[in-house]
């Protein structure tokens, strides 16, 4: 995959959407962005390749105008693309954050491959002194060396960004696993807390509901009591009536008895 598909796939953006949906302000920032830090990797490995031949015959004034002018060039682009990159940051929704953090990976890996080559650039810069214009067709068999050599080079150059690109996208994909699983556990733990404050909530009304029912048959029992104590004793008066009035009406049937006696003893 080239870098330009890469830098495509982490905008967000394909060509089918861009025709189907309108763009928003992020989108066309985003695809700004996108385009100038593909022109500014351009610009790095093509400074890569003129530094290269620093030292060497083909190192003329020429040729060291041409390295100022590309590093002017590459300055003035990664300055505007940060400014654009905060106008992009402002209008960034949650759902773009992860895609505008893997292109911003990118720019920043871009920013130090520039630094790494601008420090060896100045640094040959002081130690070789650049060669006299020539007109000679003597130097054919170099140049072509020389281009064989940035061919490589160039190849290098766009291998390591891609195993850099590669790894990111390993990074921030189980970056975004690990957010993921986090998430459901804390859903999972939240659901749990709900339960168990539900169920506190249950078996609080259920304790209340025995503890009345427990009062309530304490009192029933204390009320049973007295009205057992109560009972006891109507049933002990009730018995001393009876053997009062049993005694009375034997005392009466024993008068009559004996005035019946006394009646018939006369006669």
């Amino acid at each position: 995959m080239s870098f330009q598909e890469q830098l495509d796939g982490s905008s967000g953006f394909t060509k089918k959407k861009e025709k189907s949906k309108p763009k928003d302000k992020f989108s066309i920032l985003n695809e700004k962005i996108v385009g100038n830090i593909h022109i500014i990797a351009q610009n790095i490995n093509q400074l890569t390749q003129l530094v290269n031949v620093i030292g060497r015959k083909n190192d003329t004034e020429m040729h060291r105008k041409n390295i100022s002018n590309l590093t002017n060039s590459i300055t003035n682009s990664i300055k505007r693309t940060k400014q654009d990159w905060k106008v992009l940051k402002q209008n960034t929704s949650k759902e773009n954050k992860m895609k505008v953090s893997k292109l911003e990976n990118f720019f920043e890996e871009l920013q130090t491959n520039y630094k790494q080559i601008s420090k060896l650039s100045d640094k040959k810069q002081r130690e070789f002194i650049p060669h006299k214009e020539s007109n000679t067709f003597s130097d054919e068999d170099e140049n072509q060396s020389l281009l064989d050599d940035d061919r490589l080079e160039e190849e290098k150059m766009n291998r390591k960004l891609q195993n850099q690109i590669n790894y990111t996208n390993d990074i921030i994909n189980e970056r975004e696993e690990g957010i993921l699983d986090i998430e459901a556990a804390v859903n999972d733990v939240n659901e749990m807390m709900r339960d168990i404050a539900s169920m506190i909530q249950t078996q609080g009304k259920n304790i209340e509901t025995i503890a009345d029912n427990v009062e309530t048959s304490r009192e029933r029992v204390i009320d049973g009591n007295d009205n057992l104590r109560s009972a006891n004793k109507y049933q002990k008066k009730s018995r001393n009536k009876m053997c009062c009035i049993l005694l009375i009406v034997a005392i009466i049937i024993l008068v009559v008895v004996l005035s019946i006696v006394f009646s018939l003893h006369k006669f």
